[in-house]
């Protein structure tokens, strides 16, 4: 047992030095623990997307809601008043009406092709590993990958764009006319939040073999896919553009608003498309008369005919063969939520 003198010695250097020692050390434990709850911080994100970036969005999401709400348009001759948020498609603001027209775009573009013999195929181009934040550990939970380089999604779109455009530059893909070659690109995040692209490909039954061979040619066959006889091309895409428009569900779970925020943080395009069907928002003018495949049909035609503004490219009537289909209301007052505008 120590004496009473002997607790109450002071300490020597060596003693002090040992306990500068032990308190560096606590100091570099602390931050190493510091460290690795970061890391499981920013892997626990989904699809690559914080709880204050959720909360960010659904904040800029209810500011539109209201402004659409309060902004409206009147007719000055009949007094008749709309509300915006009844007028707007999107896939944040009516999304149910927005996915019955991509459904319609979809069935749309599939009659052109088969009208012209085409068979569809299914690409999937991907990222290569530097560009994903994160990778799979052998039990699959998502860790930390030190060969990422920082490239943030919506650049990463952009690149994936590029590498889409290496098939369509190349031979086998070029030398066909436009109306040999149609497609439907799909824009998707992986659970880290790296984008890859799907797109449905409707193309001649000849070249299939080819344009499989040049894909694997500059793609690499492991990471990217290339599927064909496939039966209901229909069906095969409206599979991934469900998942990518959570907002047209009855309900949304948390994952799917975690997926829909991904987009709005990112501000990245969901879906695009080649020219092979009318414009869309020649569509939206005449659609109480057509369908987006019969209007097709008509402006292949040389039928219809769109008067337009010079300086500003405004669309003041549309006819078809003669017969008036839309004409532009200069009786309308269009009133934003704050301020009016004629």
């Amino acid at each position: 047992m120590r004496t009473h003198s002997e607790i109450a010695k002071p300490m020597t250097r060596d003693v002090c030095l040992n306990t500068s020692r032990d308190s560096g050390r606590s100091r570099a434990r602390l931050a190493r623990s510091l460290t690795t709850y970061k890391k499981v911080v920013d892997i626990s994100k989904k699809y690559g997307v914080s709880q204050s970036d959720l909360l960010s969005v659904k904040i800029k999401i209810k500011r539109q809601e209201d402004f659409l709400k309060y902004s409206y348009i009147r007719n000055n001759i009949t007094g008749q008043t709309f509300s915006l948020s009844d007028c707007l498609i999107s896939s944040n603001h009516n999304a149910r009406r927005y996915y019955a027209e991509i459904q319609t775009r979809i069935d749309a573009l599939t009659r052109e092709a088969q009208k012209a013999d085409l068979v569809p195929v299914f690409l999937t181009i991907t990222l290569p590993s530097e560009f994903h934040q994160y990778k799979q550990d052998r039990k699959g939970n998502l860790i930390a990958n030190p060969k990422f380089n920082g490239t943030m999604p919506a650049e990463a779109v952009k690149i994936l764009t590029k590498m889409w455009g290496k098939i369509r530059q190349d031979r086998s893909l070029k030398e066909l006319c436009k109306s040999q070659r149609m497609y439907y690109r799909v824009n998707e995040p992986h659970k880290d939040g790296t984008p890859h692209t799907h797109i449905l490909l409707f193309i001649p039954q000849d070249r299939i073999e080819r344009i499989e061979k040049a894909f694997k040619r500059l793609y690499n066959p492991e990471t990217n896919k290339f599927v064909k006889d496939i039966e209901n091309a229909k069906s095969y895409i409206m599979k991934y553009i469900n998942k990518t428009l959570p907002k047209s569900k009855e309900n949304m779970s948390l994952d799917d608003e975690y997926l829909n925020a991904w987009y709005i943080k990112n501000r990245i395009s969901r879906f695009c498309s080649s020219r092979s069907t009318a414009p869309i928002y020649l569509y939206r003018l005449v659609s109480h008369r057509y369908s987006l495949y019969g209007l097709t049909q008509v402006r292949k035609s040389g039928a219809l005919q769109v008067l337009a503004t010079i300086d500003t490219d405004k669309i003041m009537e549309i006819w078809d063969d003669g017969e008036p289909l839309y004409f532009r209301n200069e009786n309308i007052e269009l009133h934003l939520a704050g301020q009016c505008a004629a």
